[in-house]
């Protein structure tokens, strides 16, 4: 399974900036810009993901404007959010939230921040914003069984600690009665070269769960789909559909 192919595919919004632009939401440059997203600023823009995600790190917001996260980014995002905190309008004015680990983030409306499952919720809301840079703006759920629910596609976070055969119930139980599309996105924080090997082995049940529909489940691995944004089938490079279809 390949998991280091590369590629861009810049996308373009209106930024606070007026004679600026920075790219986002599925559209080359060449395209019109949406008449929503006209009278969007880059801190509207901020505020929607927020609000969509409950409550979004630096890094995810990075994610969901450029596609790229690293400590640069970070730093960048970090500093407007907090500039975001000082805004005198209490509809608009963010909140920075905290958990018992000391990490925190910020949210316009949430109340509180997980503590045992706080890597994996800011893992998923990297994928998240991943997705939205490439795909649009679409709306967000968590509502379980997956870690995240955007339009057909049901994400599912595997961090290597389930069996083979915990993963065909879970298959089986959660989605194969469900007209819906898994991507399984796999991490290994230790040993990102395991994920690979992981995304082989979930390729395999779905054969045998899913045998006539290939296109049931989809996966990368983490580190490389923040990287270029690719989802595979056990066919190959997988095709999301457009905002439309």
């Amino acid at each position: 399974m390949a998991c280091k192919q590369s590629i861009t595919n810049p996308q373009q919004i209106a930024s606070d900036a007026p004679m600026t632009r920075t790219y986002l939401l599925g559209l080359p440059p060449t395209d019109p810009l949406p008449r929503l997203l006209i009278f969007m600023t880059k801190r509207d823009l901020i505020r929607w993901f927020i609000k969509e995600v409950h409550w979004a790190t630096p890094k995810n917001v990075a994610y969901f404007m450029e596609g790229r996260g690293g400590s640069t980014r970070s730093r960048v995002y970090s500093s407007e959010l907090s500039e975001m905190l000082k805004i005198k309008d209490r509809t608009l004015r963010l909140k920075r939230i905290r958990n018992q680990d000391g990490h925190f983030a910020y949210t316009m409306l949430a109340k509180t921040l997980p503590t045992f499952l706080f890597n994996h919720d800011v893992s998923v809301r990297n994928i998240i914003g991943k997705f939205l840079h490439g795909n649009g703006m679409q709306a967000v759920s968590f509502e379980k069984p997956a870690d995240a629910s955007i339009r057909q596609y049901r994400f599912e976070l595997d961090n290597g600690h389930m069996s083979g055969i915990q993963l065909e119930e879970k298959l089986v139980k959660n989605y194969s009665r469900l007209n819906v599309q898994l991507i399984f996105i796999m991490r290994h924080r230790e040993c990102p070269h395991l994920e690979a090997e992981r995304l082989r082995k979930v390729f395999q049940i779905s054969a045998k769960v899913f045998p006539h529909q290939p296109n049931k489940v989809l996966g990368a691995c983490y580190t490389s789909y923040l990287e270029n944004g690719i989802v595979w089938s056990r066919k190959g490079q997988a095709k999301l559909k457009p905002i439309s279809s």
